[in-house]
């Protein structure tokens, strides 16, 4: 999306970001960044846990962060199933029932 950029340089017309929601005493709004001004917030963020968490050099790296051009399509399920990991649950079987205390009928 292009805007204005609401952090640090405050340019208008170039690829932003939506980062978040803010709310001040008199509105709420919402807030866009650009890809040079969402890297140096991550970097002063960093920094910041850096200090508070001492996680050592990991913390203070910065990401290569930067506005999407654009999003990729989600992909397509396999056909016939969900392609997840977890079995499909056994029928003519209640998964409750080993629950129950003895003696209990659902």
């Amino acid at each position: 999306m292009s805007g204005a950029c609401w952090l640090f340089c405050r340019r208008e017309g170039v690829a932003v970001l939506w980062v978040g929601s803010v709310t001040t005493p008199g509105a709420t709004g919402d807030v866009y960044a650009c890809g040079p001004c969402l890297a140096e917030l991550d970097r002063m963020v960093r920094v910041q846990a850096h200090g508070r968490d001492g996680h050592g050099d990991r913390a203070a790296q910065s990401a290569a962060l930067a506005v999407p051009a654009h999003v990729p399509p989600p992909r397509a399920l396999p056909p016939g199933g969900s392609g997840g990991r977890h079995r499909a649950p056994r029928r003519g079987r209640d998964p409750y029932a080993a629950a129950l205390p003895a003696g209990v009928v659902r």
